[in-house]
């Protein structure tokens, strides 16, 4: 049997195979260039706001009542793991230094992408599909 949580697992996976090689390749070949753009939009965010937000995951035990069989309820404690978000603030001098070093790294990040993405092309060239009469 499939557990319920599998399925959205599997429409990924589906997902991720509809994908040309081409397209796979071409957005393998700019992906460390889009994080840092990223990435620079995140530090830029967190500096405009002065503070960034954290999670951590805090053990909570709570009373509830549990089945041992269809007829039997008891009463029972439950142990979970409850995400707690917090602000933080950002030092800034440290995302400063970090947002220079990707600006500086940012050209060179490009012409890779802008290299491999050209021989992407070259090795999965678009098949063009002749028009039907």
């Amino acid at each position: 049997m499939i557990r319920l949580s599998m399925i959205p697992l599997c429409a990924l996976v589906l997902l991720a195979a509809c994908a040309t090689p081409q397209e796979r390749c071409l957005r393998d070949a700019a992906a460390p260039w889009r994080e840092a753009l990223e990435e620079r939009a995140r530090i830029a965010r967190d500096l405009a706001r002065g503070y960034t937000f954290e999670t951590e995951f805090e053990r909570v035990t709570r009373y509830r009542i549990c089945r041992a069989n269809k007829d039997t309820v008891y009463p029972c404690w439950e142990t979970d793991m409850q995400p707690v978000t917090k602000r933080v603030p950002v030092d800034a001098a440290v995302l400063q230094s970090r947002d220079a070093e990707l600006a500086r790294a940012l050209p060179g990040l490009r012409a890779a992408a802008e290299r491999d993405t050209a021989q992407c092309r070259i090795l999965y060239p678009e098949t063009e599909t002749a028009p039907e009469d």
